[in-house]
């Protein structure tokens, strides 16, 4: 049996360098993060393999499956499923996931396009951010194994894979419905404010029925009803007065979890980042991983951490 069951998006991401002059020449604002349609990305990915030839090797990307892929890796029993094309990019995830000995649940599909973005560095280091969701748009129920779902321990769900496409909210619902009804706990990623905003009827019906939700302080405040800027302390008053268990990322400040009437703040460990990109994905499987090993909540916030 698949102790995790975990639903994101089938993504790659490269990383490279690009000046300004050429952002601009692909139609580009440098500095900004677009997401944009697959046809627009494969013209920008052919133009730059023809002003930089062979592309650096991509690496499997999507919040929750890099947070699925890190639980594999420690050792807990886990599948993924999500949509990806039976192309380049699509078997270059799946051949990563079987390194960390992640199952991948789903097959890809011929005739698609995997979804993958790119991580644009210019001469200031200033990064770029275009994505295509590419066969991410075509979640639907049809793509959910339901048997995978009602026979794990643990469902984990990314609140990103809400706006992948016109038929992914209904999707994560139908999932969500049959964990429900077969007595599966379930951990929902939170997404971007906008998402957690613009699915709000969705959160409203999921989110108290979670075993917890997982973000960041802005995600969490939208989630409660409140602005994107709102203090810790505003987060943590709306969330006495909501049958919601959270775990919060507060970046430098640390992390904050509420389970019932208890609550627990952890400050992080002061360390010189190279890259921040990841790190909630990295703290949440840490969290898990150590909840799952019998951890009280103040000590897995404490490995998450680390």
């Amino acid at each position: 049996m698949t102790s995790i069951v975990a639903l994101g998006a089938v993504t790659v991401g490269i990383n490279l360098a690009s000046n300004q002059a050429e952002q601009r020449e692909l139609g580009l604002t440098p500095g900004s993060a677009s997401i944009i349609p697959v046809q627009q990305m494969e013209e920008i990915r052919l133009a730059l393999e023809k002003h930089h030839g062979t592309l650096p090797h991509p690496a499997s990307g999507g919040s929750i499956g890099n947070t699925a892929n890190l639980l594999a890796r420690a050792g807990i029993h886990c599948g993924f499923m999500g949509i990806g094309g039976n192309d380049t990019f699509g078997r270059i995830f799946v051949a990563n996931c079987e390194r960390a000995s992640l199952v991948f649940l789903s097959k890809l599909e011929d005739g698609l396009v995997t979804g993958y973005d790119f991580y644009l560095y210019d001469e200031d280091g200033v990064r770029t951010i275009i994505l295509t969701h590419g066969a991410n748009a075509l979640l639907s129920p049809a793509h959910i194994d339901l048997q995978a779902i009602q026979r794990a321990d643990l469902v984990l769900i990314d609140g990103v894979a809400l706006s992948f496409g016109s038929a992914s909210e209904t999707a994560l619902s139908y999932c969500l419905q049959a964990t429900e009804a077969a007595n599966v706990p379930f951990v929902l990623a939170l997404a971007g404010a906008d998402i957690v905003e613009g699915y709000r009827d969705f959160f409203d019906t999921f989110a108290p029925k979670a075993q917890m939700v997982a973000g960041n302080l802005e995600q969490a405040a939208v989630l409660v009803g409140l602005e994107p800027e709102a203090s810790l302390n505003e987060v943590k008053s709306a969330l006495t007065k909501s049958p919601i268990d959270a775990v919060i990322t507060l970046d430098a400040g640390g992390a904050y979890a509420r389970f019932g009437n208890e609550e627990f703040l952890v400050p992080t460990q002061k360390i010189e980042a190279v890259d921040s990109t990841g790190a909630g994905d990295n703290f949440l499987a840490a969290f898990l991983v150590a909840r799952m090993k019998g951890l009280s909540v103040r000590q897995a916030l404490a490995v998450g951490n680390v």
